[in-house]
């Protein structure tokens, strides 16, 4: 409803223009949800939502949802972004795993990071001008940049190169969106260039575009943890983070002391150690003596070097 009413009419009445249906805009309909806390927005478990959003990120030429509080909705060229912040469990509970066919992962982008050990009790101030740049930028790109997108023939080569090259995500819940990272490498490749005020894509935008994207990736399948995939998923999350941090095997005690609170018996405990040990997110190895579990990190698929540009990144982005 929001979208659907966001054109502006100099002098006339809106309430007037509701009939929606018959109404064409002359301006796609375009939202910037930026929250937070992303469960806030979504909802917990909020499947109808999710499928509305599904449909709206795929750019159409026209939404139309059937009867949205007793009328009918339509929005046209609807285009909507959001910036949302959750923890592994807040994204579970706003994307159920029913959540998992539907789609709306495949047009996520993850953006994850690990619990940094560098605190500042007291940190500076931001200054009021730290932002001027970059919406000085957006206002240029707003103004300035209008027509077609083109590509230059090295930006088609490279591009090409890429998508019949993939080597994918090392996670069978991505499959659905390794089918459309394809669509997230043009939309960054087409960002890059127009941060540099141009609407002609480049080779180098291409390789800028799909470092950012790997980068990225890496980190993905952190972000969603065991979300979605049994009814342990939140302690199998927590074994694998205390797993990934311990220095030295952990045995069957060690992390039955770790997670008794959040089980009924020491027996599901031992379920869930066969099943990451099965799915080989866990191994069983000895180190001085010690027995225990570690985690398991198999060799993945690498990109062609020359499909990436890892000096674009500042050293702490850099996790390749």
């Amino acid at each position: 409803m929001d979208m659907a009413r966001r054109t502006d009419f100099d002098g006339m009445d809106l309430e007037a223009l509701m009939d929606l249906e018959t109404l064409v805009l002359d301006a796609p309909s375009e939202v910037l949800v930026a929250n937070g806390e992303f469960l806030d927005f979504i909802g917990q478990g909020n499947m109808d939502f999710l499928t509305a959003l599904t449909n709206l990120w795929d750019n159409l030429d026209k939404y139309e949802h059937p009867k949205l509080h007793g009328k009918s909705v339509v929005i046209d060229r609807p285009t909507i972004n959001i910036l949302g912040g959750a923890t592994v469990k807040g994204l579970g509970m706003a994307i159920p795993p029913e959540a998992l066919g539907t789609g709306i992962l495949s047009r996520l982008l993850m953006i994850h990071a690990d619990m940094t050990e560098h605190k500042i009790t007291f940190p500076a101030p931001v200054k009021e001008d730290a932002a001027d740049q970059i919406v000085d930028t957006l206002q240029k790109i707003r103004t300035d940049l209008k027509g077609a997108i083109t590509r230059t023939a090295g930006a088609d080569a490279m591009l090409d190169r890429m998508y019949k090259t993939d080597p994918g995500v090392e996670d069978n819940r991505f499959s659905d969106y390794s089918a459309r990272r394809f669509i997230h490498l043009l939309k960054l490749t087409i960002l890059t260039a127009l941060s540099e005020h141009r609407t002609s894509l480049t080779a180098g935008d291409a390789l800028k575009a799909n470092t950012v994207l790997h980068a990225a990736e890496l980190g993905m399948p952190k972000a969603l943890g065991e979300f979605g995939k049994s009814k342990y998923s939140d302690v199998a999350n927590s074994i694998i983070d205390v797993l990934t941090k311990a220095h030295s095997p952990m045995s069957h005690s060690d992390l039955w002391k770790i997670v008794a609170k959040d089980l009924s018996d020491v027996k599901e405990l031992g379920i869930i150690m066969k099943n990451l040990m099965t799915s080989d997110k866990v191994q069983v190895i000895t180190v001085k003596n010690k027995q225990g579990y570690m985690p398991l990190h198999r060799e993945q698929k690498k990109w062609d070097e020359a499909l990436l540009l890892p000096e674009y990144l500042t050293p702490e982005e850099r996790t390749f």
